[in-house]
């Protein structure tokens, strides 16, 4: 009989790197190398699970894992361990695509980890400390891969960026910058670099650059850098927003209207809770007029949109104990309208009053 081992995707939405790389070092060592989603008992197996997320979910199917082998499986992620680490001969294997052979499209890796922000709501500058350099793209794209997901957390803020934007051009590699560029290092310089790399989306269908505001205070580099924005390209800009961290109203408006008026694209993103960091939304959220925020529209993107109004809407009944008709009408006036038929059926938890904190 071969020896097998079996690795648990708990959350991934994307291929989760460390099984992957996990992956390649035991088929390496003689093993047969299976993935499962399904927290199932199966014997005479080495054990490996993946978990990306902190939310309940995902703990609840650690949870079942560790009531199933106890000790003898070996959990690790971002969502459960922000210290433990690959052992160094696995770190440094390139991953096995042939564990998702449905994503096998694009190479997936970091060329550097890190942070030097501190953003409270970031698990980044626990679990990965200052920026550096961890790794080549030899490393992780194999050859003849044109497609590249990078995972880095700030390129544009390590000191030898230019180097490896680049590499990129010359390499003539398809990028997504997965976890966004930052702004803030944004310049004359490295925008003439950005400007020859072939930036795409996550399913590398679209052009498309992804820059983050989570707050306020970031609206001015906005503001500055529009020049440099737009020549990246007509709709080629997406602006990556959390909502539900500890912005009032009042902010996330600001911030939406910075969007339209630079006509970028937003992707609105519910913060997930990082250990120890829950969510800040304080019952003084409507500190601005709710029906200005809702009849506002986008250049594209109306699903992320239509995410954020539901989160308005579950976060209004909270704060006020009743649904707000107009909000609701506007979450179901093109898709799923059968559903608001579920407010309509319980008009004592309906109003068409605005209540008005802010006023």
């Amino acid at each position: 009989m071969s020896k097998r081992a079996i690795l648990y995707d708990v959350d991934s939405k994307i291929p989760n790197l460390a099984l992957m790389k996990i992956s390649s070092f035991y088929k390496r060592m003689g093993y047969d190398a299976v993935l499962s989603r399904q927290i199932q008992y199966i014997e005479g197996c080495r054990h490996f699970a993946g978990v990306v997320f902190h939310a309940p979910k995902s703990l609840e199917k650690v949870a079942a894992l560790r009531s199933i082998y106890g000790a003898d499986i070996d959990i690790g992620g971002s969502g459960v361990d922000l210290i433990k680490r690959l052992p160094v001969e696995i770190e440094h294997s390139l991953p096995d695509y042939d564990l998702y052979p449905s994503h096998k499209t694009f190479a997936i890796g970091y060329i550097t980890r890190g942070c030097n922000n501190a953003c409270e709501f970031c698990l980044v500058p626990v679990k990965e400390g200052i920026i550096k350099q961890v790794s080549s793209f030899e490393q992780f794209v194999p050859p003849g891969q044109r497609n590249v997901m990078l995972l880095d957390d700030n390129l544009l803020s390590f000191h030898d960026a230019d180097r490896i934007l680049t590499i990129i051009v010359q390499r003539d590699y398809a990028v997504n910058f997965s976890q966004s560029l930052d702004i803030r290092y944004l310049n004359e310089n490295n925008i003439e670099l950005l400007k020859r790399v072939d930036s795409r989306n996550s399913k590398f269908t679209k052009r498309r650059f992804y820059f983050s505001c989570n707050n306020v205070a970031t609206i001015r580099q906005f503001m500055e850098k529009r020049k440099l924005l737009s020549a990246l390209g007509e709709g080629a800009v997406t602006t990556i927003m959390m909502y539900g961290f500890s912005n009032h109203l009042s902010e996330d408006y600001q911030i939406f209207r910075m969007i339209r008026k630079l006509r970028l694209i937003p992707f609105l993103q519910e913060y997930w809770p990082i250990p120890g960091v829950p969510a800040r939304v304080s019952e003084d959220y409507f500190d601005y007029d709710l029906n200005a925020v809702i009849r506002l529209t986008f250049l594209s993107n109306g699903v992320n949109w239509e995410k954020y109004l539901r989160w308005l809407n579950r976060l209004y009944f909270k704060v006020f104990g009743k649904y707000y008709l107009p909000l609701v009408k506007i979450i179901y006036r093109y898709n799923n309208k059968e559903r608001i038929l579920r407010y309509l059926r319980q008009p004592e938890k309906l109003t068409e009053e605005l209540y008005k904190p802010y006023g």
